[in-house]
């Protein structure tokens, strides 16, 4: 269950047959591997652990002409059916060619190695990888772990506890092959671990959810070890119970670090979309330039980051990753760009090409959402607020791009009184427009911090992961709203 491509050939053959008139193509090869395990409850027997495996492979190739473009998509492919969706795309959608290709292309060559890319083997054979058995008993024995800490600290605090757990672990391979630049080779791995948590208390109940992502097996492990996601999550769940409606209206509001990282991925992320921006729906088109938010914020978006969600080495078009600086000490000084949209970033790609996988056509978007830190920290910010909201957890919600009018859900928050947090708040909805809160941020943090959980970007139907990197921040004034988002 190995797919083997010669990328030198491939690529030879690629740009030998490029139609008349056709400025370049690229062909994105994919191989995804897929291992989720879920365990209903403390006690479950490992044996009983439901399991279950996923693997797809797939190619995409596009010829870009000037004005317009192509797309063709395979399935499944092997070494033959790439190098016929090279050679000939249009002949793959009613049957592959095999053999050598027609072009004069030699197949062998008198010197050099073959420079052969692997996608990844998912042979339930293999001693490791995600689909061994080891991987296995590993997230099993995991899974085990988060729900005997969960059972233990609920026990504590005198609530009865039902709880469950699964885990998802995801490698993807990618390979990108261009005409007109060096192929590209990258591996994204990630391991997603949803704890969902019910207690009761006196006659009452309420339910809590969490997600922790990490890189791989053993890092994930070294977070639910070390951390508290467990004790905060029990901890969550009761103040559920407690949790009482905020008060409403414009108020000043603290997002906690990372918990407003969500929201200007929203307003900021979305709206600097290079897409949007020459379509002329967003408010910051033409606005290059100008102060756009307070001077305090300086936000960039970086998916060469190490460690976070959103990192790789090269974009889903083959573009290295970078840092992109967008809002400057509140000027606004970038857009997200694939290289079909580059035109608004100078002609240069940024490195922003994403796709949910081969069957989908890349679009700019987001890797990770890093916020530069402040000097103040987070108790001198909630010291220095009379009255507001403290937001800890936002959920779901929605901006509108050609506006920038967004709704987020306050999924667990707390309302502040003379400078203290003080009840839990719930069932309160923040709205406003981008342009407005970016402006009235009045307070940046010393404490940036990587959200741990598991955010997805959606857009048009494609899911993706990001990251957050963001410290304590204050805007003076937002509105809160009952309702839904």
């Amino acid at each position: 269950m190995i797919v083997r491509v010669d990328t030198d050939l491939l690529r030879r053959i690629l740009t030998a047959s490029l139609p008349a008139g056709t400025r370049a193509a690229d062909l994105f090869v994919e191989s995804r591997i897929g291992l989720s395990v879920a365990v209903d409850g403390p006690e479950a027997d490992p044996a009983d652990a439901i399991v279950e495996r996923r693997w797809e492979t797939g190619a995409h190739l596009r010829r870009f002409s000037e004005g317009r473009g192509e797309s063709f998509v395979l399935d499944a492919p092997t070494p033959e059916s790439l190098e016929a969706l090279a050679l000939h795309p249009e002949a793959v959608a009613v049957e592959w060619l095999g053999g050598t290709a027609r072009l004069g292309v030699a197949r062998d060559r008198a010197a050099g190695a073959v420079l052969e890319a692997t996608l990844a083997d998912a042979s339930p054979r293999a001693e490791d990888g995600p689909w061994s058995d080891a991987a296995r008993r590993a997230a099993v024995d995991l899974i085990r772990d988060a729900l005997d800490r969960l059972r233990a600290h609920a026990a504590g605090l005198g609530a009865t506890l039902s709880a469950s757990a699964s885990l998802a672990s995801h490698v993807q391979e990618v390979l990108v092959l261009a005409t007109d630049r060096d192929p590209a080779r990258d591996t994204r791995s990630f391991v997603d671990l949803r704890l969902h948590a019910r207690v009761e208390r006196d006659g009452r109940s309420h339910a809590a959810t969490q997600t922790l992502s990490a890189a791989s097996p053993p890092a994930l492990a070294a977070l639910v070890g070390r951390g508290h996601a467990a004790e905060e999550l029990v901890a969550r769940a009761l103040r559920g119970l407690e949790a009482a409606a905020a008060p409403r209206g414009e108020m000043p509001v603290v997002f906690a670090s990372p918990s407003g990282g969500f929201l200007l991925h929203e307003i900021c992320g979305h709206l600097l979309e290079a897409d949007h921006i020459l379509r002329g729906a967003s408010p910051f088109v033409g606005a290059r330039g100008q102060a756009v938010a307070s001077s305090l914020l300086t936000l960039a978006d970086d998916g060469s980051t190490a460690g976070m969600r959103g990192s790789t080495l090269f974009d889903d078009e083959g573009v290295a990753a970078r840092r992109t600086p967008l809002i400057m000490e509140g000027i606004l000084v970038g857009y997200l760009s694939d290289r079909r949209t580059a035109f608004a970033t100078d002609g240069i790609s940024t490195g922003n090409g994403r796709r949910q996988s081969y069957r989908d056509a890349p679009m700019p978007r987001m890797t990770n959402l890093v916020i530069d830190p402040g000097a103040r920290g987070f108790d001198e910010i909630v010291a220095s607020t009379p009255a507001g909201l403290l937001v800890t957890r936002l959920g779901r919600g929605r901006v509108e791009p050609s506006t920038g009018r967004f709704a987020l859900a306050v999924e667990e928050g707390f309302v502040i009184e003379g400078g203290r947090a003080t009840a839990p708040a719930a069932g309160r909805v923040l709205r406003g427009t981008a342009r407005e809160l970016l402006l009235c941020i009045d307070a940046v943090g010393n404490d940036p911090a990587a959200d741990t959980g598991a955010p997805l970007c959606l857009k048009e139907d494609q899911a993706i992961p990001f990251g957050i990197l963001q410290p304590t921040l204050r805007v003076a004034r937002a509105g809160v709203t009952g309702g839904e988002p």
